[in-house]
């Protein structure tokens, strides 16, 4: 018996990786898609297609749950930030009506963890480093960092995702500007070597503790990792293992650091899937199906072998006959038949 799992969000990049991950995942599965518009790549990828409301319209939530009935879903993966904030306010209430497991974190930990300034502060009282930082808006504050630490900058959206509100900033002049212009600025130092950065993929169980950890060097480009080395032997893996546990944190969580002269230092904690999800497969590491197999069939997590070696990331091409994007502009559901549609690297 297939397990039938949503995947929510469908026309973005996590979700495609997500998919990616579950057809590695060794178990039979059921895919169904759901995405705010017709128009997105992975509906007509999945083995089901809907289309739904946005997040934060009132009738998101109910379509949810009906889709998860309708399809007797046993899981849910969520593939953006935004249904997985309503989604992580109303897990209970999907799993009480529908039976489904939402892999999220809890609503207070997701948030504390999406905004980078409580993820530094955060870090402080575990005892674990972290990039100075400093809002503008706290002038006392701000002009002992500026005296204290020197250019350049760091300045971000304290809620921003996928290195979107990002920005260098040289010196007072560039300062000023970014703070204007990003929203919710937080200032952070900038933290050298660049060729230092590491994504680490760690898994957490039902109790709150890690259960696996991978640890990547990587390259960023266009907001996700384009290039990456695996490194199994690396201390990096026990150190953000040692960060995460009693968190809150549950399933798939992602710690950004760079290795200063100082030590790691995180700047960044990710309570979700990684753009490296569908890569890590082929090392060894499926969190997508440790999340099938602990949250749906009950299993202990199996701590992976992950092996070493090198991950490159090129653009694909999904292709759709007019007839199948016509169908489901109309009626908001479509069956595909798995693979049907090319895909072209």
């Amino acid at each position: 018996m297939p397990i039938n799992v949503l995947v929510t969000g469908a026309a973005g990049n996590l979700a495609h990786f997500i998919y990616k991950a579950l057809m590695c995942s060794g178990l039979e599965v059921n895919v169904v898609g759901c995405n705010y518009s017709h128009d997105g790549v992975g509906l007509y990828q999945f083995d089901t297609g809907y289309v739904v409301p946005p997040a934060k319209d009132p009738a998101y939530l109910p379509r949810i749950i009906e889709i998860c009935r309708r399809e007797r879903i046993h899981i849910v993966f969520l593939g953006n930030m935004a249904e997985m904030r309503v989604l992580a306010q109303n897990r209970e209430r999907v799993e009480e009506e529908t039976g489904a497991f939402v892999v999220t974190s809890p609503y207070e930990t997701l948030r504390r963890m999406e905004d980078k300034w409580e993820t530094v502060r955060y870090l402080g009282r575990i005892g674990f480093d972290y990039p100075r930082s400093v809002l503008p808006e706290e002038d006392k504050s701000l002009e002992r960092f500026l005296d204290e630490v020197a250019f350049p900058y760091v300045v971000k959206d304290r809620f921003g995702a996928g290195s979107q509100g990002v920005a260098i900033a040289g010196d007072r002049r560039q300062l000023g500007y970014l703070v204007e212009t990003i929203p919710n600025p937080v200032i952070q130092e900038y933290l050298y070597p660049d060729d230092e950065e590491y994504t680490v993929g760690v898994f957490l169980g039902l109790d709150g503790k890690a259960a696996a950890s991978i640890v990547m060097k990587r390259q960023l480009g266009l907001g996700m990792t384009m290039k990456a080395e695996v490194l199994p032997e690396s201390d990096l893996g026990a150190y953000c293992e040692r960060m995460l546990e009693d968190s809150g944190c549950i399933g798939p969580c992602n710690v950004q650091l760079r290795r200063t002269e100082r030590g790691p230092v995180a700047f960044e904690i990710n309570p979700r899937f990684s753009s490296t999800t569908s890569a890590r497969t082929h090392f060894g590491y499926n969190d997508v199906a440790m999340c099938l197999r602990h949250f749906v069939l009950g299993e202990a997590v199996k701590r992976p072998a992950v092996t070493g070696g090198r991950f490159y990331r090129i653009i694909e091409e999904v292709l759709v006959n007019e007839e199948s994007f016509a169908r489901l502009k109309t009626e908001g559901r479509i069956e595909n038949q798995r693979r049907s549609c090319l895909s072209q690297g």
